[in-house]
């Protein structure tokens, strides 16, 4: 018999009910070192003591700059458990997007490594905060992000008034008389009583904001998505559909700065009792081994992630017996191929539809659908989640079939773009529809079909990516006169991003000039892999450059290269 999963209106106190449930029972394992439910409800609480001593609020702005880790996963809850609000930010991100992200959240502490691999985050940090002074209270100053109060840093930093981790963590004990330890009766009782009772001051309610979740925007910079508690329901109803069991273990290599690893990965886990096999980043080999290692059974992840897979196994075969099913986002023509060959080369996989600004996934494919719906559909909208398809220009439906403006009114739906009422208010119309912006079909089976995006967006490698936030860029370099950036098709990465540039005499005439002035100022994925100097971009009456022109020049030259 199924064990029935746990459902819970606030997410901070998810870790406290598995622990009670779950006790000792695997929770996730990160670099070879393994923690029980107990173990994370024990660092989670501590974590929250910690954040409370440094003064953090009910409302306050957290923003965490990590990798992937079990530690990571621990903050996230902590953070919201006591009515903060958790900002996970980018690992890509790169001065500009750090800086401004860090200002537009309003945070007031950042919690980030001190390097990761080859990047140095301290350095990019410090860069994004110019110039920093500490007060006798030991708080920073800093005119770049003046929200900005403190900073904890796992490694060494060059910060001023920089904490180390250690020295954060050592704020969480809590006050006993004798040695005690930390799991013992005592702080058991102290637990139940201080979790699920919390101070009424910090305690918060569903209808509160949890979390900031930036997606880029096509105005250029990240938008500020505000999703409160309410995304637990939402998490609960996929994984009942998904029919997850405290037996499933899955791999969490999807980065935790976006909700589809927070909601599938991290809380979907909590709720039913099963285990993750944590990874600071997605390296192919590495996840396999796992895979083999902890007998993994679900995976979820874009076209990458399932080509990747493809190409390593047929090089060197691996034991992924144990993969029960996986989740995959399908719809558009390019991806049907790929889905059609990982249902018997990886596992089977469900799809979905979402977005940030619902929660992620609001549709899923059943498990017992059959093969063409797994591989060429977005699935059925889950409970209490209404979706349409409608002309964008008459705001009518569309008939079965037609393709039209996927529309979505759920529950789940975000608060507003952080900041941006306007912006706010330009997605949802009177009645509460989101207006996607995407375009799909309804299908005679009920399910939603995903084709492709109406808004100018690139999806690079899973990444959403402005257009408009790489031209704004590019053209901050001396003699660029115009500049437009489109998508190029890619085997691996679905797209990446090619600019076409009219330079004048004293501009840049070599890719290689570009792509020099955007390193270290954008995060990689976003830099033009491409350049094409042109004496004139097309433009419409109006002066809007068209886009679609460029399109399509792109794949006429690529046409002749490939016959030549």
């Amino acid at each position: 018999m199924t064990t029935p999963l746990i459902y819970c209106d606030l997410i901070g106190d998810l870790p406290a009910l598995a622990a009670q449930r779950w006790g000792e029972r695997h929770a996730f394992t990160f670099e070879d070192k393994s923690w029980s439910y107990q173990d994370v409800e024990t660092e989670v609480e501590r974590l929250a003591h910690a954040l409370r001593a440094l003064g953090v609020k009910k409302g306050d702005r957290v923003a965490l700059w990590l990798t992937n880790s079990a530690m990571l996963e621990c903050l996230l809850f902590a953070v919201i458990r006591i009515g903060a609000v958790a900002v996970p930010l980018n690992t890509r991100y790169r001065t500009q997007d750090l800086a401004f992200t860090l200002k537009n959240s309003g945070s007031v502490l950042l919690i980030s490594a001190g390097k990761s691999g080859p990047v140095n985050f301290d350095a990019i940090l410090l860069e994004a905060l110019d110039e920093v002074a500490v007060d006798a209270q030991g708080q920073m100053h800093s005119e770049a992000v003046p929200s900005l109060k403190r900073v904890v840093i796992m490694g060494d930093s060059a910060i001023p008034g920089a904490l180390g981790w250690e020295s954060f963590r050592d704020l969480g004990e809590l006050p006993r008389d004798d040695s005690q330890a930390w799991n013992d009766q005592s702080y058991q009782r102290h637990q139940e009583s201080h979790i699920l009772n919390s101070h009424a001051a910090m305690t918060p309610q569903p209808t509160d904001t949890a979390l900031i979740v930036y997606t880029s925007g096509t105005t250029g910079n990240p938008k500020g998505v505000l999703l409160s508690h309410n995304g637990m329901r939402l998490c609960f109803d996929r994984a009942e559909a998904m029919q997850l069991q405290a037996s499933d273990i899955q791999l969490t290599y999807l980065p935790l700065f976006h909700v589809y690893a927070i909601s599938y990965s991290m809380i979907m886990s909590f709720m039913c009792g099963g285990a993750q096999v944590i990874m600071s980043g997605f390296q192919v080999d590495q996840a396999l081994e796992l895979i083999a290692k902890h007998r993994v059974t679900v995976v979820h992840g874009f076209d990458a992630h399932f080509n990747d897979f493809m190409l390593a196994l047929a090089k060197q075969p691996s034991d992924i017996s144990s993969l029960r099913f996986g989740t995959l986002t399908v719809g558009a023509d390019s991806t049907i191929e790929l889905a059609q060959a990982a249902q018997s080369k990886v596992c089977p996989t469900l799809s979905g539809y979402g977005v940030t600004e619902l929660w992620g996934g609001v549709t899923l494919t059943p498990q017992d659908a059959n093969l063409e719906q797994r591989c060429a559909a977005s699935g059925y909208p889950l409970p209490g989640v209404e979706l349409r398809v409608i002309n964008p220009d008459t705001q009518q439906p569309v008939a079965t079939g037609e393709v039209g403006e996927i529309q979505v009114r759920s529950y789940s739906r975000m608060i507003g773009y952080h900041n941006q009422p306007e912006a706010t208010e330009q997605v949802f119309d009177q009645d509460g529809w989101y207006k996607s912006g995407d375009a799909g079909i309804l299908r005679a089976d009920g399910h939603v079909r995903f084709v492709v995006r109406l808004k100018d967006m690139l999806k690079v490698g899973g990444e959403n990516v402005s257009p408009a936030e790489i031209e704004g860029l590019i053209a901050t370099l001396s003699g660029v006169e115009y500049v437009a950036v489109v998508g190029k098709s890619d085997a691996r990465l679905s797209e990446v991003p090619v600019a076409f540039i009219v330079s004048a005499a004293s501009g840049p005439k070599q890719a290689q000039q570009v792509i020099a002035h955007c390193k270290g100022k954008i995060a990689s994925f976003k830099i033009p892999v491409e350049c094409y100097f042109v004496d004139a971009l097309p433009m419409t009456p109006t002066g809007k450059i068209q886009k679609e022109v460029l399109r399509m020049r792109l794949r006429a030259m690529l046409s002749n290269q490939n016959e030549g």
